[in-house]
């Protein structure tokens, strides 16, 4: 006798609807709920839009802001999925975006194994404090490459069972982690506290985050 085919979900004949309600009610209580944080989103995307220069990120830079809460929430929620399995994971690796270096195209970043790595060249850079506060627990840390994909795999490679922290902006974080999530690397995140990077200025400066954030993290998994 043949097992019974198990159908993983079935549409209501007003889903639809209730799912129109439920998004509705999403974008209106987070907008209101981050009206103070999200407040400079519109002048920015009006601004990316009248720009008609050759530049190659207009449709990044037009995101919209429902996008950038859709994300936030996306990373919430991978954070909360990939929290066990990434506690569980033996080894664990920080990828470092380039816009928090203090000194930016002057850092003297070196050359590591997955990636260019921190020299420590500046004390008060938050790159060299975030990697003071992870070295403690033996964790490295790389900056990001073009081709995440590419540079997860070659740690992966030699380090099997892999948890990793991505630090991003709301607009990659999500999508970074889901990269790592579908080759079945969970990662966990810490977002960017404003965007510094060559996207949203002209004039390039360095971010930050919370490094207590960064912290708790590391004291869930390894103990303080």
């Amino acid at each position: 006798m043949k097992d019974k085919q198990v159908i993983t979900y079935r549409l209501g004949d007003d889903f639809y609807d209730r799912l129109n309600s439920f998004a509705d009610k999403i974008l209106d209580d987070g907008l209101a709920l981050f009206q103070s944080e999200f407040a400079q989103i519109n002048n920015f995307y009006e601004k990316a839009t009248q720009d008609i220069s050759s530049r190659d990120d207009h449709e990044f830079r037009r995101s919209q802001k429902p996008l950038y809460l859709l994300e936030a929430i996306y990373f919430k929620i991978l954070d909360n999925l990939n929290n066990e399995q990434f506690n569980k994971a033996n080894d664990t690796v920080l990828i470092l975006p380039q816009c928090l270096a203090l000194m930016q195209d002057k850092c003297k970043r070196k050359r590591g194994k997955y990636g260019k790595k921190c020299g420590g060249c500046v004390p008060n850079c938050q790159i060299n404090q975030i990697m003071k506060v992870s070295e403690k627990y033996g964790i490295e840390g790389y900056f990001s490459k073009r081709k995440l994909e590419q540079q997860l795999l070659r740690i992966k490679k030699d380090k099997p069972s892999l948890g990793v922290i991505g630090i991003s902006c709301i607009l990659t974080l999500a999508s970074g982690m889901r990269t790592a999530r579908e080759m079945g690397i969970p990662a966990r995140g810490v977002l960017l506290n404003f965007t510094g990077c060559r996207h949203w200025s002209d004039s390039p400066f360095s971010t930050e985050i919370a490094l207590s954030k960064l912290a708790a993290i590391l004291e869930e998994k390894y103990g303080i």
